[in-house]
C-alpha cells in the first residue's frame, strides 16, 4: 500500500494539531518540538512530491502563517508558539489553507473568548471597558496608548489560541 503525500500531508496537519492544542490546553505551550518537524516535513513532502513549486508553496504557506500572527505577537497578543503553529499549518497545507484556517481561528477565537467572559461574568464590564476605550481613541484621534487601559487577562484566564487554531484549521477543512 503506497500513502499519497498528501494524505502524509494531512497526517501529519492532524497530528502537530492535535498534540499543539492538548499541550496548549494543558500546560499552555506549544512546543518547538511538535511545530517544528511538522514545518520541515511539510517543507520535504512537497519538495518531494512537487519539485520546486512544491517546495516553493510549502515556503510561502509557512511565510504567511508566521507573518499573519507576527506582529499581534510583537504587542503580546499572542504567544510565539500560536505563530510557529500558524507557520507550521502554513509549511504542510499552503498559503490558500493557512489564510482560511487564520480566519477561521479569528472567529472561533472570538466566540470562545465571549465564553470564557460568559463564565467569568465579566462580559458587561469588559464591553463597557472596550467601549469606553474605543470612544477615548476616535475622540483624541491617534491616541494609541488609550487601548493599553484595557485589562489585560490574568494568565490563569487566558485563552489558549492553540484551541482555537485548532478549531480554525478543522473549520478550513470542511469549508475547504
Amino acid at each position: 500500500m503506497k500513502l499519497s503525500p498528501e494524505f502524509l500531508i494531512n497526517l501529519v496537519v492532524a497530528t502537530v494539531v492535535v498534540i499543539s492544542v492538548y499541550t496548549d490546553l494543558r500546560e499552555r505551550k506549544i512546543y518547538n518540538y511538535v511545530v517544528i518537524p511538522g514545518a520541515l516535513a511539510g517543507l520535504a513532502l512537497h519538495g518531494i512530491a512537487g519539485g520546486t513549486a512544491g517546495l516553493l508553496l510549502s515556503l510561502k504557506g509557512l511565510g504567511l502563517g508566521f507573518g499573519l500572527l507576527l506582529i499581534p505577537f510583537a504587542f503580546g497578543g499572542f504567544g510565539a508558539g500560536d505563530v510557529k503553529l500558524l507557520g507550521a499549518i502554513g509549511a504542510l497545507k499552503g498559503g490558500v489553507f493557512v489564510f482560511k484556517a487564520f480566519l477561521a481561528a479569528g472567529l472561533a477565537g472570538g466566540v470562545l473568548a465571549i465564553v470564557v467572559l460568559i463564565r467569568q461574568k465579566r462580559l458587561l464590564l469588559t464591553l463597557q471597558s472596550l467601549w469606553f476605550s474605543m470612544r477615548v481613541l476616535f475622540g483624541s484621534f491617534f491616541k494609541v496608548n488609550t487601548l493599553k487601559s484595557l485589562d489585560k487577562a490574568e494568565y490563569s484566564e487566558s485563552l489558549p489560541y492553540g484551541l482555537a487554531i485548532g478549531m480554525g484549521t478543522l473549520m478550513a477543512y470542511v469549508v475547504g
